[in-house]
């Protein structure tokens, strides 16, 4: 039986409406990636002028996150709930107004509460824009799409880098300058957003056939009006009747082993991540550069190295899988962090095994756990769990990180760079090893619709 999903699934060309959704959910991830990234730089002139010690800068460094995994965790929810694009405005609104006045934070608490704030409209951001591309795209260019598009956070690191480094010697108030620049962006990507539809298989979950025909229209406008209304009726007859659900569901027998899948090794992905990413100028002024600007210059080689992992991966990850693909990028992260901390256990490595191997973790973090992590969870739940799914696996990925920024400073002063860079490490081996034990490849496979007869709560499955 055709339905209005099976033409989703089955439209094998990406149109410019596809294109559309694509760079307006990806110039989000892009904003996420430099608002967050950008207070690498800021710590760098904060830490003398604010007189930070181990336990503030790791305040600052998290507050963001801490934001985070509140927001991916109720804007899942809410999104299941009211709708996609519900959220999809809203939370980069919060964006622009907590960039822009984090420029004007006059002391410490004002800055933790500003960040705090854009934190929240980054992790709701996060489910959002993984479930509304996933939602609209064709299920063999899912994965290729989605990769192409996360990767724009990177770009969003790297150009915070490039601003940072521009704005290093403005003054003393540069910090500010670099804060309230992610406010630009985000006019474009609202402007972006503003006549997005509502997604189709949210329209259908919720029995709206008539409204979902009406975005297939726009979408793929080569269908008729009397198709579209056959599709409807067969839409209709294939349907059972909707329910609400609770999140409680990511925890019932059929789905918790997705939930740990999509939670665990994202979290170790973090715990990675996040330290690399807050705090690698700090670390590569301890490893052989010696300055703010060297520092600064290290850091944008780093991240702009990503582009060798993650332009294969977006060109392969619907052939090789994300499992295996995500095997892979964790054995290299533990590998090359690995390496580069057993040499810093016996004092200060050579600069070229530090970058080479720095290089070789962001390469192998980019073909592998930096994309499927996000990629994975929107790809194992129904569409009544979808967002609260990934919402979940956002929210604990960013506890991740949380851990991860807190306390880095301190584990740093008491193992040093070597005990850190082995324990990081760790991070990566426990992500290959819970990939391939609780792992399930879902390249090339439509989007699951139903919810499992046996998730344990009352009523019928939806579609």
């Amino acid at each position: 039986m055709n339905t209005l999903l099976n033409v989703i699934d089955e439209e094998q060309k990406v149109n410019k409406r596809h294109r559309r959704i694509l760079w307006a959910s990806g110039l989000g991830i892009f904003l996420d990636g430099y608002d967050l990234s950008i207070m690498a730089i800021v710590l760098i002139l904060l830490k003398p002028q604010w007189h930070l010690g181990p336990t503030l800068l790791g305040l600052l460094g998290t507050a963001a996150l801490v934001g985070a995994l509140i927001g991916g965790l109720f804007g899942g929810i809410i999104a299941d709930r009211y709708g996609r694009k519900t959220v999809y405005l809203i939370d980069i609104a919060a964006f622009f107004f907590a960039a822009l006045l984090s420029g004007f934070a006059w002391d410490i608490t004002s800055l933790v509460i500003l960040r705090f704030i854009l934190g929240l409209g980054v992790g709701a951001d996060y489910p959002l824009s993984s479930t509304y591309i996933a939602e609209f795209m064709p299920k063999n260019k899912r994965g290729s799409a989605m990769t192409w598009i996360f990767g724009l956070w990177m770009g969003g690191a790297l150009v915070s880098s490039l601003v940072g480094l521009a704005l290093l010697h403005t003054g003393p108030e540069a910090w500010r300058w670099m804060l309230a620049s992610g406010a630009l962006p985000a006019v474009l990507v609202l402007w972006l957003r503003r006549s997005l539809p509502e997604s189709p298989r949210w329209y259908i979950y919720r029995g709206r056939l008539q409204e979902a025909a009406e975005v297939l229209r726009w979408l793929v406008p080569d269908v008729s009006a009397q198709e579209r209304e056959r599709l409807v009726q067969e839409t209709a007859t294939s349907m059972q009747a909707s329910r609400n659900v609770s999140w409680t569901m990511l925890f019932s027998k059929p789905y918790l082993r997705r939930t740990i899948y999509a939670c665990v090794p994202w979290f170790m992905m973090d715990v990675m991540g996040y330290a690399l990413g807050i705090f690698l100028p700090f670390m590569l002024m301890h490893m052989g550069l010696k300055t703010p600007e060297q520092a600064i210059i290290g850091n944008s080689f780093f991240t702009a190295s990503f582009v060798l992992g993650w332009i294969p991966l977006a060109l392969l990850i619907d052939r090789v899988g994300r499992r295996r693909a995500q095997i892979w990028g964790f054995l290299g992260d533990a590998l090359s962090l690995g390496l580069v901390g057993l040499f810093a256990l016996s004092g200060e490595p050579p600069f070229a095994i530090v970058a080479a191997g720095l290089i070789i973790w962001q390469i192998a973090n980019s073909f592998g756990p930096g994309n499927t992590t996000w990629i994975i969870p929107t790809e194992l739940y129904p569409t009544e769990l979808r967002a609260t799914g990934h919402g979940f696996a956002t929210a604990f990925s960013r506890f991740g990180g949380v851990v991860s920024v807190f306390f880095l400073p301190n584990l740093q002063a008491t193992l040093g760079n070597g005990g850190l860079l082995l324990v990081l490490a760790g991070a990566g081996l426990i992500g290959v090893l819970t990939t391939w034990w609780l792992g399930s490849e879902m390249a090339g496979q439509a989007l699951p619709e139903l919810l499992d007869a046996t998730s344990g709560s009352s009523g019928q499955r939806a579609a």
